[in-house]
């Protein structure tokens, strides 16, 4: 069974008990524990069963064994008689050395007789436990002396205790431990590290506040999911590069150093192996990995597969087989270890005299050199940078490309610095990086001038400049048949070119001249890279489903969501692919299947390794789906995060959509202090712009200024149908009805008939049930938006249909629209209608609630310091009003209070 568990030290947590053993009863208070509850109760039921011999935790160091032991003792501390031993490496062949605190006090001969020994611990046991089951907790069982392990072995055959154990090797145990869990009375556990969720659960406990996906990505694979090593990497970048940001705490650009936990365990795991074992897992730390034919040229074969036995190296099998170590941590841990000149003397006998480094992996090589005070040439430089860029570590590509000033003679250098520094934010000196690189464009290879006219476009754009459009234009002419290049070649580029054009244009809101231009593309003969076919189609998807195609943009999501699994593409390619895809499956309502499919979801320990940006979009999702405790989860940190580096220009949205949570959460108090950032700029994307206005406008009208919010939002209705941009027309004109505005509905239910998918039927039958003033209808549109989970909008509906009920006059209909409303809409746990503030004044809801509790006429008169007349006149109004004539009836619209 894999599971994870881990503590987090507190203030007030101390030592436990000797490294010796001890009494666990007298110990003082336990960490705070944060950990699966699945563990916990496994290894309790086993620890509880009859005729068991207790449980065993097996995992690698600092993995967190001893934190879920402690856990489990703590909550038998009480009705159990614990004892903790330890076993440890020096003690290993001392016979009872981990359990000497229990001979203390007997003769020497008894000592020299194992029965005699077994016998007096008994007797000195039952004594101490006072009938309380005895439990003998052992640290490291596979580093017990065979006189200790037997001891134990004897007293758990004899029943007169249970163990629980943890080993990193369990079958270097005593033999009759691992005979214990063959006939199947000793449980074992396999305790893992944590995945990406569990990671944040322990981190954001240590930190005492919600970290970003950056800074949480990072500390996870810095740590592996190593409980101690998450602790260490969380202590070494905090006040670092780890700080608090508002109520969060965001990652920001810099170094990572290792921490001198995981340097400490990756010399202790090299201490004992033989000289030339130490050089090739240090090579092949710094390498990151080492071609297996190279590393058995220069060492003998065997050193190699002894490193392979002992689970340190793995031969990774593809292409070319190479040796790489099996845990990537030990691997940072052990090249951190070596000092310049042992680098450097690694480098000149494995690297240098071998001649295998053009075989290395382009980024750990350019490391290996800076380790070793060299100069980085600049074609390594070249190809490290283009590799960061492309696993999306931007800072460090940018790092690279300015080694040896490369980007001041290479325009491809050039060319990758101006990537990395839009690709983090750092527009302003992306720009210097243009404006750097422009004397070297004369003489630059047609290839490496066009990319560097793309990335000064890409740019432009975002900076909301003139002249991306002749930029393009210029990229273009680069292209004629006279440039020198192969036909592949200019294919490729003038795939490119259309890409870059069309993205603009989505940036820009024409999502026409978007849907044109990647049709045009895959119309022609070019055969497109996996890169290129997955970024036009993204593109498309989203013409798509912005327009009046949903249910084409659907079917072609779902295909890029499975595609986006199994392709290998770059880092930026991947996130802007999931932060278009999430925001078509929000808008057309289909959050939820997409949402599983592409793994966003909160349950699910991938949605961790998106960036903040990806999280605005998960967020936005639950607002609009109206959970804005849910949202405002997500929306924190991601708004912190983006207030340090905010490459997409989404800071205004993500600000908006706070706004707007927790003003639906009628906390308008907290709302205020995000309305600074939701002002838009110069170069941030139209949709951004425009999400971002109809959140506000949307925050209005929860304001009680409902009118003006609905004109507004009919008249942004109308320049998204003008623009083509129908999806969003539909909203805000859909919103605006939602709003009250009986004026949008002609207009709503015209647009509505042309958008296909889940949310365009959604909005028409809302708007034909409105329209015609029928309150079935709106009640299955209630029904519809429930089943896509569209909270907000159930909620309206459900009001919509009531007050339709209502203004009939039909006590039966009012009673079956209310009964149908609380039912469907406490099935997706919210709170029905059930005193609209249209229908019932304040002081007629609060009178209402109190009737349904069950109070009198006459204690409700109490509470309120008025008449008992003055109580039945109030009752009669809101009968006349909910059209019903007894408490009874009224009990049955509306909820009892909590």
């Amino acid at each position: 069974m894999a599971a994870t568990a881990f503590s987090v030290p507190t203030a007030q947590s101390r030592t436990g008990a000797a490294s010796g053993g001890g009494d666990l009863n007298r110990l003082p208070d336990t960490p705070s524990f944060v950990g699966r509850q699945d563990l916990l109760v496994a290894v309790e039921e086993a620890l509880a069963t009859a005729g068991s011999a207790g449980a065993v935790l097996v995992g690698h160091a600092g993995v967190g064994k001893t934190a879920v032991m402690q856990q489990v003792l703590s909550v038998r501390a009480e009705s159990h008689y614990i004892l903790r031993i330890r076993g440890s490496k020096g003690s290993r062949h001392q016979a009872y050395r981990p359990v000497n605190f229990l001979l203390s006090e007997f003769e020497a001969d008894v000592v020299e007789h194992p029965v005699m020994v077994l016998r007096a611990v008994t007797d000195l046991l039952n004594q101490q436990a006072r009938g309380r089951r005895v439990v003998l907790a052992v640290d490291n069982v596979e580093y017990l002396d065979p006189s200790s392990a037997a001891l134990i072995g004897q007293l758990v055959l004899s029943e007169t205790a249970i163990v629980l154990l943890t080993a990193q090797d369990f079958a270097a145990a005593d033999p009759l431990f691992a005979a214990l869990w063959r006939d199947g009375s000793l449980r074992r556990f396999d305790v893992e590290p944590f995945n990406a969720l569990e990671a944040r659960a322990f981190v954001e406990t240590a930190l005492e506040g919600p970290v970003s996906s950056e800074g949480l990505r990072l500390l996870h694979e810095m740590s592996g999911g190593n409980a101690r090593f998450l602790q260490a990497s969380t202590r070494a970048l905090r006040g670092r590069r780890l700080v608090q940001q508002g109520a969060s705490w965001v990652l920001l650009p810099g170094s990572t150093p290792v921490p001198t936990e995981i340097i400490d365990a990756a010399q202790l795991l090299l201490q004992d192996l033989p000289a030339a074992q130490q050089d090739i897992a240090r090579v092949t730390a710094l390498a990151g990995r080492v071609p297996l034919a190279v590393a058995q040229a220069i060492t003998s074969s065997t050193d190699v597969d002894a490193l392979q036995t002992a689970g340190l190296l793995a031969v990774r099998h593809g292409r070319q087989e190479c040796v790489e170590f099996t845990d990537p941590v030990m691997a940072a841990g052990t090249a951190a270890s070596l000092s310049a000149l042992r680098a450097g003397e690694l480098y000149g006998r494995w690297v240098e005299d071998a001649g295998f480094g053009h075989l290395l992996d382009p980024e750990r090589h350019a490391e290996w050199v800076v380790r070793c005070h060299r100069p980085v040439p600049a074609t390594l430089a070249l190809a490290a940078a283009r590799a960061a860029n492309r696993a999306g570590r931007y800072s460090e590509a940018a790092a690279y490309a300015e080694l040896e000033d490369a980007h001041r003679s290479s325009p491809a250098a050039a060319v990758e610095l101006v990537r990395a520094l839009t690709l983090i934010g750092r527009f302003t000196d992306a720009a210097d990086a243009v404006l750097a690189a422009a004397p070297l464009m004369a003489q630059a290879p047609v290839t490496d001038a066009v990319a560097l006219l793309l990335a000064d476009a890409t740019l432009r754009n975002r900076l909301g400049q003139a002249g991306v459009e002749e930029t393009l234009v210029d990229a273009e002419e680069r292209l004629a048949p006279d440039a020198g290049l192969d036909a592949v070649e200019r294919a490729r580029l003038q795939a490119e070119i259309v890409i870059v054009r069309a993205e603009v244009a989505s940036l820009q809101g024409n999502f026409a001249q978007s849907r044109d231009l990647v049709l045009s593309l895959q119309a022609s003969s070019i055969r497109l890279s996996s890169e290129q076919g997955i970024s036009s189609d993204v593109l498309l998807c989203e013409a798509w489903g912005m327009m009046e195609n949903q249910l084409d943009a659907l079917q072609l999501a779902y295909s890029l969501a499975g595609r986006l699994r199994e392709v290998d593409i770059s880092h930026r390619t991947r996130e802007i692919a999931y932060l278009r895809l999430a925001s078509v499956y929000s808008a057309t309502g289909c959050w939820g299947p997409g949402s599983r499919e592409l793994r966003l979801t909160g349950k699910d320990s991938a949605a961790i390794y998106h960036g903040s940006a990806v999280q605005l979009a998960v967020g936005l999702a639950h607002g609009r789906y109206g959970t804005p405790a849910d949202a405002l989860v997500v929306l924190g940190p991601a708004f912190d995060q983006l207030r340090v580096a905010d490459p997409h220009r989404m800071l205004p949205l993500a600000a908006s959509a706070i706004a707007f949570c927790y003003t639906m959460a009628d906390d308008i108090k907290a709302a205020i202090p995000f309305l600074r950032d939701t002002e838009p700029a110069a170069g941030e994307p139209w949709v951004v712009r425009r999400m971002a206005t109809q959140l506000q406008l949307l925050s209005l009208g929860l304001r009680e200024a409902k009118p003006e919010a609905a004109e507004q939002l009919q008249a942004l209705g109308r320049s998204d149908r003008e623009r083509g941009a129908s999806l969003f027309g539909l909203s805000a004109l859909t919103s605006s009805v939602r709003l009250g505005n009986s004026g949008a509905l002609p207009e709503s239910s015209e647009l509505a008939a042309r958008v296909q998918g889940p949310f365009g039927h959604l909005c028409e039958m809302f708007a034909k049930g409105v329209g015609s003033r029928d309150a079935e209808v709106i009640l299955q549109a209630m029904e519809l938006a429930a089943a896509v989970g569209d909270q907000a909008f159930s909620r309206d509906a459900a009001r919509s249909a009531l007050n339709v009920a209502r203004a009939l006059g039909d006590k039966s209909t009012v009673r079956d629209v209310q009964q149908r409303a609380r039912r469907v809409l406490s099935e997706m746990g919210v709170g029905g209608p059930a005193s609209p503030p249209d229908c019932l004044t304040p002081r007629e809801g609060e009178i209402a609630q109190l009737a349904v509790g069950g109070y009198t006429n006459r204690e409700i008169a109490e509470s309120m310091c008025v008449s008992v007349r003055t109580i039945e006149g109030h009752l009669y109004q809101i009968y006349s009003k909910l059209h019903i004539s007894s408490r009874s009836q009224l009990a049955e619209l509306l909820p009892a209070p909590l």
